[in-house]
């Protein structure tokens, strides 16, 4: 896989181990683990080779800051790793970092539960964050000509339907990781009114993910 997923000149890059399964007991057993590697410019695609590869459990390296202040930049490829893996049903061991004058927790609520959560009132935040937890949480799914969102990390289910065409084109380009500057401005204002775009230091994070795995039964999402 070619590429490290970094910030120019910030030397920070995303390692994690693969894994054939979640639980500690089943880890420690032969043949389980599958490596460890360096997150590639892709990630998206990353995530697809992850979960076709067999495996079930990425721990991520490093504490993810979700304070958003500036200089936390280099998170955002980290943050859509586990937004892409969550997608696919796979569990993350991740620990986060949240700070008063950042981002809720739910706004990330849609994401694999952390392991750790740092910040004031980590510990109670957390323990709700994994008791709402459930794939579909926040994603969307293309149609023709089209992109519909549902959303129910807050206050119960919102539907929300882009036909837009340069506002469908904006989420091509956040979803990618693209940032703001290829996003026209209007487009930024609508989806940080709806939670669905993030500012992360310097950067934007799109939050919704492509839903690749169902629950059952599927009327929950």
């Amino acid at each position: 896989m070619n590429g490290v997923a970094t910030v120019p000149g910030s030397g920070f890059d995303v390692r994690f181990s693969l894994w054939r399964h979640g639980d500690p007991a089943v880890r420690a057993m032969p043949n389980m683990h599958l490596g460890d590697r360096v997150l590639g410019a892709d990630v998206a695609d990353e995530a697809r080779q992850v979960y076709q590869s067999g495996v079930r459990f990425v721990s991520v390296e490093p504490v993810v800051d979700l304070s958003g202040r500036p200089g936390t930049e280099h998170m955002i490829p980290v943050l859509s790793f586990i937004r892409e893996l969550t997608s696919y049903g796979v569990e993350v061991d991740w620990l986060a970092r949240l700070a008063p004058d950042g981002p809720e927790w739910w706004v990330f609520g849609h994401l694999f539960p952390p392991s750790v959560l740092e910040g004031p009132r980590g510990d109670e935040m957390l323990a709700v964050w994994r008791a709402r937890y459930h794939v579909g949480r926040c994603f969307l799914r293309r149609g023709p000509g089209f992109v519909q969102i549902r959303d129910r990390r807050h206050a119960g289910l919102r539907r929300l339907t882009v036909s837009d065409g340069a506002l469908v084109s904006a989420i091509e380009s956040l979803l990618a990781d693209r940032g703001a500057d290829s996003v026209p401005a209007q487009a930024m204002s609508v989806f940080e009114k709806q939670h669905l775009v993030v500012r992360i230091g310097g950067g934007v994070w799109w939050a919704p993910y492509r839903l690749k795995r169902w629950a059952l039964p599927s009327w929950e999402v």
